[in-house]
């Protein structure tokens, strides 16, 4: 067995993962029953969630093309979910055709759909899926693979997309965010994004809450941030232009729809290690 394998785990298909359900509303396919039947009461409490969900996709996508603008050759994808169009390694490559790229994902559908999609590729000498979890950040940084494709003395792109709603309070995310930072070389970048209710309507908040609480029954419980929240996780970064934004307010490549319901669903930011 090598080191981006793992024994095979089975997988819980009696409750809707956070996960499965991102890759719903991103794509509309559903890998299970329980997923879409969930799904679809999402939809229908939130018609605009597939809006979210790709704004969520698009900032991810700009964010690395920003990066690899920006000289960065290696990436490091926490939460990366179930593969899609648009991943990171087909962002960055476009400008940097050897960008390494390791994704990092504690869903299991995730891992294995991801190295399966590698496996007989030759693009395995520069890109690693790997089992981890962010509230155990020493064990992504110290994993075999990460080591192998990620150089810590150079600067590296970080992704934490619509990961930090799922590490509850008493899971401590400030202290693992800064015990990410303390890890990142200098010169490195950090996007986020982060669901929120705060700037949304007084009709759209209800439903999030409504949200919110209808996601305890997944296996991933998901809390809502307010800006000041979403803020602390830069704590020690420094915000480049510009700044705390909902996602498709940066630095759109087109028109942003202001009317929009899903545009202020989701703060996003890309912060600086000096």
């Amino acid at each position: 067995m090598s080191d981006n394998d793992f024994p095979p785990i089975e997988i819980d298909t009696t409750r809707p993962s956070a996960a499965r359900l991102y890759h719903y509303y991103l794509t509309g396919q559903a890998l299970v029953d329980v997923d879409k039947i969930f799904g679809e009461r999402m939809f229908a409490m939130f018609p605009e969630i597939g809006t979210w969900a790709r704004h969520n996709r698009e900032f991810l996508r700009r964010s690395v093309s920003f990066m690899a603008s920006r000289g960065i050759r290696q990436f490091l994808d926490i939460g990366a979910g179930l593969p899609a169009s648009g991943n990171t390694h087909e962002i960055a490559r476009a400008r940097a055709p050897r960008a390494r790229v390791v994704y990092v994902d504690n869903n299991t559908e995730a891992v294995l759909r991801g190295l399966e999609l590698l496996h007989g590729t030759d693009a395995t000498d520069i890109t690693a899926v790997v089992d981890g979890d962010l509230r155990c950040p020493d064990d992504i940084f110290d994993h075999s693979e990460t080591r192998r494709l990620i150089d810590l003395d150079q600067p590296l792109g970080l992704l934490i997309i619509s990961v930090w709603p799922f590490v509850h309070d008493s899971d401590r995310p400030y202290q693992l965010m800064a015990q990410l930072r303390d890890r990142l070389p200098r010169g490195s970048y950090v996007a986020m994004t982060h669901a929120s209710s705060e700037d949304a309507s007084d009709e759209v908040a209800r439903v999030l809450a409504a949200a919110t609480e209808l996601y305890k029954q997944t296996s991933d419980p998901a809390t809502l941030r307010r800006r000041d929240d979403f803020a602390a996780f830069y704590d020690g970064l420094e915000l480049l232009a510009p700044g705390i934004v909902h996602a498709p307010d940066w630095r759109p490549n087109g028109p942003v729809d202001m009317a929009d319901p899903a545009r202020p669903c989701n703060f996003a930011a890309v912060g600086y290690k000096p």
